[in-house]
C-alpha cells in the first residue's frame, strides 16, 4: 500500500470539494430548471434592500396598517384614531417612521418588499384602515424586534 503524503491529502480534498460545489442545488419541488429562485434580498422602506435568509410560503394577511413607534407608544386601542394617524405621519415624515401591520390573531409584522418604497408612500394612506395584504414572511438576517412581510399586493379589507 502507498504511504499518503500531506500534499496529496490537501489534493484530494480541495477535488472533492470542487465536485461537490461544482454540482450545484436542484431546484425546488416542482420548478422548472428554467425558473428563477426568489430575490434573496427585500427592499425594507428607506434603510434598502437587505437579505433574506428564508422567505416562507405566500398568504394572505388581514390587518390594519400602523407604524410601529407610534403604535408602541399608543396602544392598539387607538390604532386607527387620528392622534395615532398624526404621530405615524409625522415619524414616516421625519424619517424615523416604520410601517408594518397589525393581523387579526397572527401578531405584528413590520413591512418590507416594493410597498415600501419612497419612503412608504403607497402605504400611508393606508395607516389606521383595514387591509387584505398578500405576500410571504421572511427572515432577515439580525432582526430579532419584528417579523417581516414582504408585501406583494394590498387591497382595502372588504366589511
Amino acid at each position: 500500500m502507498s504511504k499518503m503524503t500531506t500534499a496529496g491529502v490537501a489534493a484530494g480534498f480541495v477535488l472533492s470539494v470542487s465536485v461537490l460545489t461544482a454540482q450545484g442545488t436542484a431546484p425546488a419541488r416542482g420548478a422548472s430548471p428554467t425558473q428563477e429562485a426568489p430575490p434573496m434580498m427585500v427592499l425594507m422602506g428607506p434603510r434598502g434592500p437587505v437579505p433574506v435568509t428564508e422567505r416562507l410560503p405566500a398568504m394572505t394577511l388581514h390587518g390594519t396598517i400602523i407604524e410601529i413607534s407610534c403604535f408602541r407608544t399608543m396602544g392598539a386601542a387607538t390604532v386607527a384614531s387620528p392622534e395615532q394617524i398624526t404621530c405615524a405621519k409625522g415619524a414616516i415624515t421625519k424619517g424615523t417612521g416604520v410601517v408594518g401591520i397589525l393581523t387579526d390573531g397572527i401578531g405584528t409584522f413590520q413591512l418590507g418588499g416594493s410597498l415600501t418604497a419612497n419612503n412608504f408612500a403607497k402605504l400611508v394612506p393606508y395607516l389606521g384602515k383595514d387591509v387584505d395584504m398578500s405576500g410571504s414572511e421572511v427572515y432577515i438576517s439580525n432582526n430579532f424586534s419584528y417579523h417581516v412581510f414582504e408585501a406583494r399586493t394590498m387591497t382595502p379589507a372588504k366589511k
